[in-house]
């Protein structure tokens, strides 16, 4: 036994226990005192002795990361909540431009109104078929956008690029009002995509890199609220605001006069140009006195302590070639390189990728879409009065409880919402796959079962795989690798979205809808499973404390006991 162990508990480094020492540790363990309140100095006086002696007796050991300045005492600004107020109009646009042809479908494809009138000649310019192209390449411009969001943001900066985004969105959006060329509209269509996959690749970078660490999970969370308010916003001008009615009274939506919308949205984006630039960007660059004034507008007191933070963590430790000595073997090397920070390639960070880029596919595999596409019918069959007021009544409900989760997540965390909102929206999928299997089999089906789990959907959805996905994003990267990684699981995203709704309705022919809907009952339900075995908790971490506790997952998993470990000391 070691002679240092009963004194770990009263040092509060019970974690200690699970290392391997050599004698000379065990000896500086055996002649320490141990109060019962060890301050923060005693604890670095207790790491420096165990460096110092592990030296001496020649045993292979990492040496601590310096420990990060406590950020208690961080308070936000008015100017943080203005950055972070002016970013938002950049989801703000991915919601309106994604559900631009929300409203505006049957007009575009020159669908007859009920008494068989056809919309005003300048407003048809597609059939079907070409319509559902002008849907799809949005996707196709946004999955190029998001690699491009990457080496703009490096290049540039976060703020500088999403203003930037400001100028493709313009010209997409002043196109889309006048041209009347089915081919300039497709095109316009793709650069209207790649803007805003620009943006939502950066937007949870920059949010997440400017808020307090008490702050960052109701700010991340802002990212989604944006989006489902511009969805909200674009059904709702675009059914009740922008219409043309002709002699018979038949009313079509005016799209050309709802592009102008998206061009008012980006004169708004550019006043990103007037806001403070992340000061993680800068403490990359290793600008010190950027990250100093981007701080002080930013933050409300002393800054100097957070500053030195930012500044420690942009930078490259020291190699560590006593780590990769003491275990040979590939899993050790790869571990050792995780740990060095400076120069790591995203590589390095497996694990960070896996629940980044898992969270975002989950995101659109949950079957948002097909939900989505079905709540007027199931309204419908529901007896709901006005089916077409209620699913837009649902997009309300929407931003109301992606409100609600900018609280929530602070306060229950971002596991448990994760967990239980996967595990409802599994639900929600079984029941209306029951629903369809009784109709298809005349027996009990009742109508407002449907609405119930249309219902169960929205809420869980909105609370957990809605917002949470883009704020995790931000906190499992360090600032070196986070503009990379972020774009990589933006793209995966909008892939995903792509492939989804390419294949829904093929896929709904083939298996049924109730084979669809049990399809996505399943993936909910792994999707859970994958959060509980694989997401760490976020809320209130540093980088560093979460790439700990990933790095702790894993050795858990395999098994595996590394001295690596003794880095977490420094978070107790």
């Amino acid at each position: 036994a070691l002679c240092g162990l009963p004194l770990l508990p009263s040092l509060g480094l019970g974690r200690l226990a699970s290392l391997r020492y050599c004698p000379a540790q065990r000896a500086a363990f055996a002649t320490m005192d141990a109060p019962q309140d060890l301050k923060r100095s005693g604890q670095e006086e207790l790491l420096g002795s165990i460096q110092t002696s592990s030296s001496a007796g020649g045993c292979a050991l990492l040496d601590p990361p310096p420990l990060p300045p406590p950020a208690s005492g961080q308070r936000a600004s008015a100017a943080m909540f203005a950055a972070v107020g002016l970013c938002c109009v950049s989801p703000l646009l991915f919601g309106f431009s994604l559900s631009f042809t929300s409203p505006t479908q049957t007009t575009m494809e020159g669908d007859a109104a009920g008494d068989g009138m056809l919309p005003p000649p300048g407003l048809r310019e597609f059939t079907k078929d070409t319509e559902g192209w002008y849907a799809s390449l949005f996707n196709v411009g946004a999955v190029i956008g998001a690699f491009s969001g990457s080496a703009l943001s490096e290049r540039l900066g976060r703020k500088r690029t999403l203003a930037f985004t400001a100028l493709p969105h313009a010209v997409a959006w002043v196109g889309t009002a006048l041209s009347h060329n089915r081919v300039m509209l497709f095109i316009l269509r793709v650069l209207n995509g790649w803007a805003v996959g620009m943006g939502s690749a950066v937007t949870p970078c920059y949010i997440g890199e400017i808020a307090t660490t008490g702050l960052r999970g109701a700010l991340g969370a802002a990212n989604q609220l944006s989006v489902t308010t511009g969805i909200f916003m674009v059904s709702s001008l675009g059914d009740y605001a922008f219409v043309v009615e002709n002699e018979e009274g038949d009313r079509f939506c005016q799209w050309r006069e709802l592009a102008w919308c998206g061009l008012g949205l980006c004169t708004v984006l550019l006043g990103m140009l007037y806001m403070p630039e992340s000061p993680r960007w800068h403490a990359k660059r290793g600008d010190q006195a950027a990250v100093e004034a981007a701080l002080r507008r930013l933050r409300a007191g002393d800054v100097a302590a957070e500053v030195e933070a930012m500044l420690a963590e942009a930078s490259p430790p020291p190699q560590q070639p006593l780590a990769a000595a003491a275990d040979g073997s590939p899993a050790a090397q790869a571990e050792a390189g995780s740990s060095s920070r400076g120069g790591a390639g995203l590589g390095a960070y497996s694990r960070s990728l896996v629940v980044g880029v898992g969270l975002c596919m989950f995101q659109q595999l949950s079957g948002v879409n097909a939900i989505m596409m079905y709540t007027t019918k199931i309204c419908q069959e529901a007896n709901v009065p006005s089916p077409e007021l209620a699913a837009m009544a649902s997009m309300g409900l929407q931003v109301v409880l992606t409100g609600v989760a900018c609280v929530l997540v602070e306060r229950a965390g971002r596991r448990p919402l994760l967990l239980v909102g996967s595990a409802f929206m599994s639900l929600a999928h079984f029941l209306l796959s029951y629903y369809y299997v009784a109709q298809s089999l005349h027996i009990w089906a009742p109508s407002w079962l449907a609405l119930l789990a249309l219902c169960i959907f929205i809420v869980s959805f909105s609370l957990g795989m809605g917002p949470i996905p883009w704020l995790i994003l931000a906190e499992v990267f360090p600032t070196e690798v986070r503009g990379t990684a972020s774009s990589l699981a933006t793209a995966v995203n909008w892939s995903t979205s792509f492939v989804v709704t390419l294949v829904f309705l093929p896929l709904q022919d083939m298996i049924t809808r109730q084979g669809a809907f049990l399809m996505f009952g399943i993936i909910c339900f792994g999707c859970a499973v994958f959060v509980q075995f694989l997401v760490p908790e976020t809320k209130g971490k540093s980088v560093d404390e979460v790439l700990s506790e990933l790095s702790r997952r894993g050795r858990r998993g395999s098994g595996q006991c590394r001295d690596v470990a003794l880095g977490s000391v420094a978070s107790q």
